[in-house]
């Protein structure tokens, strides 16, 4: 392939099942007119939206191309023809694309399939960004002159999804979510989960959670919508068995959980409310709880599949209900529960989906689940049982795989990790008949990663899930680079990779706020030589972002929240490094009283930041949580 057509297949993400480079542009213009063939709607609202981005990016509306027509060339405005047509491609959801000098032809096997290769001339129409492209009818920076080529492309899993995290702290506004959308929408994911563990405004119940501390009905329409308008499923993920911690803390309900608390939500600490309380499953007050939840969730949400979720239930037959499950016991009193609340939902006319890992200790129940259920089978650290998706395959389940961002409890996502976790769930369920990829972005111990530390994980996973041979490492970071944060280069990205190496050995949030000399007695602190590579990581890519502040279709909020980041990461090698002195000076804090001054104040001007960068993005709830841990870990540094 000439180098011309290399460096504009490395601008797309994912990477095209077929790419070939032809001579010429087409540029498209204010007036191109619109052939449409695809019995969507939505498909003219996206065909026109796209063609009002690319002249919206330009310094003038023209209606000539940029050098004038050639001699004895026609002068036309090309036409851009989009139609359905299911013999011509390879998937429903994939496409066959053609640009030449006369015009567009898009066919797709579905509105989807057309709606996906319209992502695809977006992406085209940025490709030549901060590159040269050996073409003297294609000026540099202009969107509407784009590459004549031929584009085959379909996905290899059906779902193409990523379950976001609202619960745990960060409650995004409808203005983030809708970024959200439009980035999945772009890199071809279908299916969007918002996690709820109490987040939503219920009805039955308005004191559960007010608008400050969860989405509302009418958010959740609007974003439904949206949704909707670039071919994306919302799918709730409602929590009712596990991680049901704060609706059970309540004193109404508290005689509803398995193993009752005395302690009011506000008084639990991160890791409390990290293993959450369990409903009772054999009261009918609870059944009845579960009903009232899934109606008001099913009213507000279209959705066709919800996530019954039914995780960690920690408490299930350790309290009042120990020794009453029978012969069965625990697996048998989860599998009810499970067809009870699949009920609850199939008679509102919902299949649903559920976490693998109760099930997964009971193969012999397998054949007696909901036959229209999908098993969603996750893991996330490297002993993740990847081979496991075959079981769930074999016993006829419709099944996902489903792994990680790696961003939870982490001030910068564990890259790395995630790339090997992302990558060989992808291939197990390829190899094991999986017929879905959901990736994860959770938010433990009060949601304090930023949303663009997770934006490397959540392209991977869309990337293997539209292509399971999709290049990783440096070929994928260049690609991120350019395509999400419109970045020139890709060296941010690199840096962002080495200075997560340290999350690779350590939950670096906890690390950040945790009492000095309980961190200096933890087992998996990096040695200070990794601590401090890391540190000059985060130094150069605060550095870099600044300097990239400057590129035009740069995400500048995203370089605010990396270098934020960055920020918070080089204080989080300052303490490790506190960590080891005050571990090898056996508490004579007499040496580094300085030291443990100057990063209190430091910190305190970095909470400030954060504090701006939270509300930029979400609702003010959960941020205090944030704001107290570091104040605490300010006074326990600050000499007496």
């Amino acid at each position: 392939m000439p180098s011309p057509w290399a460096a504009v297949v490395a601008s797309l993400l994912p990477v095209p099942k077929k790419f070939h480079g032809l001579p010429g542009v087409c540029d498209i213009r204010p007036d191109s007119p619109l052939e449409l063939h695809a019995d969507d709607r939505r498909i003219e609202q996206a065909a026109k939206r796209w063609r009002s981005g690319l002249h919206k990016r330009l310094p003038l509306h023209r209606t000539t191309p940029p050098h004038g027509p050639k001699p004895g060339e026609n002068a036309a405005s090309p036409t851009i023809r989009i139609a359905t047509d299911g013999h011509r491609t390879e998937h429903r959801d994939g496409y066959r694309l053609n640009v030449r000098p006369q015009g567009i032809e898009l066919e797709g096997g579905s509105a989807a399939g057309c709606f996906h290769g319209l992502q695809t001339l977006t992406q085209l129409s940025i490709a030549d960004r901060g590159q040269s492209v050996d073409s003297p009818e294609r000026p540099i920076h202009n969107p509407s002159a784009l590459p004549c080529c031929t584009v085959v492309d379909w996905p290899d899993f059906q779902t193409r999804g990523l379950l976001h995290d609202v619960t745990r702290g960060k409650v995004p506004t409808l203005e983030t979510l809708e970024l959200l959308v439009d980035r999945l929408a772009l890199l071809k994911v279908n299916q969007l989960q918002v996690n709820i563990e109490h987040a939503f405004v219920f009805s039955f119940d308005p004191e559960i959670c007010g608008p400050d501390d969860g989405l509302t009905p009418d958010e959740v329409r609007k974003l439904d919508n949206y949704c909707r308008e670039r071919f994306i499923n919302l799918v709730p993920a409602l929590a009712t068995f596990g991680h049901m911690g704060r609706i059970l803390s309540r004193p109404r309900y508290r005689h509803l959980a398995e193993v009752e608390t005395t302690k009011a939500w506000d008084r639990m600490s991160w890791s409390e409310r990290m293993r959450g309380l369990t409903l009772d499953c054999m009261n009918p007050e609870s059944h009845g709880l579960v009903e009232r939840m899934w109606s008001d969730v099913l009213d507000a949400f279209s959705s066709p599949v919800v996530n019954i979720c039914g995780d960690e239930p920690w408490d299930l037959g350790q309290g009042k209900n120990r020794g009453r499950f029978g012969s069965g016991g625990r697996g048998e009193a989860y599998l009810e529960h499970i067809r009870r609340t699949h009920a609850v939902c199939a008679a509102r006319g919902r299949t649903t989906q559920f976490w693998s890992d109760v099930v997964r200790n009971y193969p012999h129940l397998l054949d007696r689940l909901p036959r229209d259920s999908t098993v969603l089978h996750w893991g996330y650290g490297d002993g993740a049982d990847y081979e496991g998706t075959g079981t769930f395959v074999a016993a006829g389940l419709n099944t996902f795989v489903c792994p990680g961002t790696s961003g939870w409890k982490r001030i910068i996502n564990a890259m790395d990790a995630a790339e090997r976790n992302i990558s060989t769930f992808a291939a197990a369920g390829r190899k094991h008949g999986g017929i879905g990829l959901v990736n994860t972005d959770w938010g433990d111990h009060g949601h304090f990663n930023l949303l663009t530390c997770s934006w490397h994980g959540i392209a991977l996973g869309a990337a293997l899930g539209w292509s399971v041979d999709h290049p990783i490492g440096d070929d994928f970071d260049e690609r991120f680079a350019r395509v999400v944060l419109g970045a020139d280069d890709s060296r941010g990205v690199h840096l962002l990779r080495q200075a997560s190496r340290v999350a690779e050995r350590c939950e670096t949030w906890p690390l950040l706020w945790m009492p000095l000399q309980a961190a200096s007695r933890d087992p998996s602190l990096p040695s200070e030589d990794e601590a401090a590579r890391a540190q000059q990581a985060a130094h150069q890519l605060r550095r870099w972002c600044q300097r990239a502040a400057s590129t035009p279709e740069v995400d500048r909020r995203g370089l605010v929240e990396l270098s934020l980041a960055a920020r918070f990461s080089e204080l989080c090698v300052d303490k490790l490094s506190l960590a080891h002195r005050a571990g090898s000076l056996a508490r004579n804090a007499y040496d580094t009283r300085s030291d443990r001054n100057i990063w209190a104040e430091e910190v305190t001007r970095a909470a400030d930041a954060y504090a701006e960068c939270w509300h930029a993005r979400n609702k003010p709830s959960g941020l205090d949580d944030v704001l107290q841990a570091l104040s605490a870990a300010c006074d326990d540094l600050r000499p007496e």
